[in-house]
């Protein structure tokens, strides 16, 4: 889930993010349509959603503490050390993840409950178009070097809303438990 530079500046880490998206989207659709799936294979998708989601908020992490340590202004200073401790809590939320989620959905015979799985499968979308938007403002913000008191205000509100899916998730999950 890393990016890797093969040699000519391109990234050969988007061919293998590619590769997973599909392996992922095919396993998770087969289990739809089938209602059937294994705890290893879907054990697999819990890794990989906590992987992507994991990797892009440490790189988003890691850019606002170096913000953090540029900026002077006391007020910044203080958005962004409160968005520091938020995105760090949903880090430790998103390695949990790999624990538990997809595999929940197993059941005994390999039977997938597929309503619950596709209510799922929206929420973790939810949370990754969100995770990657947030990836892409903090590759704009470490290029520009600054960010403004909106924009801190900004990302705070999408970290809430990043939250509340995590809130709408574990329903789902604790409605199979």
């Amino acid at each position: 889930m890393t990016s890797e530079s093969n040699g000519d500046g391109k990234s050969t880490g988007k061919a293998q993010q590619i590769k997973e998206a599909r392996m992922l989207a095919s396993r998770l659709q087969r289990a739809i349509d089938t209602g059937r799936s294994t705890l290893i294979k879907m054990r697999e998708v819990d890794k990989l959603v906590s992987n992507r989601l994991t990797t892009q908020t440490a790189y988003i992490l890691k850019t606002i503490d170096n913000l953090g340590g540029k900026t002077q202004n006391s007020s910044k200073k203080g958005k962004l050390n409160k968005i520091y401790l938020k995105l760090l809590d949903l880090f430790n939320e998103f390695k949990l993840m790999e624990a538990r989620g997809y595999k929940t959905m197993v059941r005994s015979r390999n039977i997938v409950d597929a309503k619950r799985l596709d209510e799922l499968i929206d929420v973790d979308t939810e949370l990754l178009s969100a995770i990657a938007l947030l990836f892409k403002l903090a590759s704009k913000i470490s290029s520009k070097k600054s960010i403004s008191l909106n924009m801190c205000k900004e990302i705070l509100y999408m970290i809430d809303d990043l939250f509340l899916a995590l809130r709408k998730r574990y329903e789902i999950i604790g409605a199979v438990d």
